[in-house]
């Protein structure tokens, strides 16, 4: 007698001997070898293969390198560098503008980038902070002096300003001074272009002192401008290849005699005799 059974595997119907049931049976369609169950008979579950253990995580993949050489870095590093610059930027600009919040009209001349100057006829040379600007000098009422030109070098931030200037004396008064030993004449001219130097200063005199520069005879003028205060030196070299006057001083707050400015005005002029 044969009972109906089904293939485990492919699920199609055949027939094995009632003494088969229960034994492994080849099925005829698949070829498989399975449990030989009757047809009403639950089939026995195929054993699962245990969970597979969960997969780690494969890290993220790193963003691919740029053929370009100007490529930016990672947002990361480059948001912490971008911060640092704006952090170092803000800094230095604060401090920059302190310094030139302290600087504007401190009235300091510059001690370093002094050059040599003269003018084109040579007649003198003077160390300057700065290429200097060229102005007129006109000649004076009285006429002791035909006129010639003034060298300025000003600080607009600093309010400050250098300069020496230089007139021509009246050949009148050039054949007066060699007899002028008692220096009348002399103190004269001077005392006319300190009157004019005080005008254009707007200034006080409120020292003044007789100096020897060479063989020239003048006068250091101190005094009290808008600007703070002046110290000027004028100078009358009557002999010479060039007879003038020469007026040379430096303009400032806290300007003094003794700042470093006015020593290496009056420590480097000299006038070609």
């Amino acid at each position: 007698m044969f009972v109906p059974v089904s293939c485990t595997d492919c699920g199609k119907p055949f027939q094995v001997p009632e003494s088969a049931l229960g034994q492994r049976a080849a099925c005829p369609w698949c070829r498989a070898v399975v449990l030989a169950l009757p047809v009403s008979a639950p089939a026995p579950r195929a054993p699962q293969p245990p969970p597979a253990p969960p997969k780690a995580e494969a890290p993220p993949a790193e963003a691919p390198l740029s053929l370009d050489d100007d490529a930016p870095p990672p947002d990361r590093p480059r948001r912490w560098l971008i911060t640092v610059l704006v952090a170092g930027l803000i800094v230095l600009a604060g401090m920059a503008l302190t310094v030139l919040y302290r600087g504007y009209g401190a009235g300091r001349v510059s001690e370093w980038g002094w050059t040599e100057f003269a003018p084109p006829d040579g007649s003198f040379g003077v160390a300057l902070p700065d290429d200097p600007v060229e102005e007129d000098v006109p000649a004076n009422p009285e006429g002791s002096v035909t006129g010639g030109k003034r060298y300025v070098v000003r600080g607009r931030y600093s309010k400050t300003a250098v300069w020496v200037a230089y007139a021509d004396l009246a050949p009148a008064l050039v054949a007066k001074l060699p007899a002028d030993k008692d220096r009348v004449i002399t103190a004269g001219v001077l005392r006319v272009e300190r009157d004019r130097e005080v005008s254009r200063l707007k200034a006080t005199v409120t020292k003044e002192a007789e100096v020897r520069v060479g063989s020239a005879w003048g006068v250091e003028l101190h005094m009290d401008t808008p600007e703070g205060g002046a110290v000027e030196r004028l100078v009358l070299a009557g002999s010479g290849p060039h007879p003038r006057l020469y007026a040379y001083g430096a303009e400032g707050k806290n300007l003094t005699p003794k700042s470093p400015a006015c020593t290496k005005l009056f420590n480097t002029f000299r006038a070609t005799e």
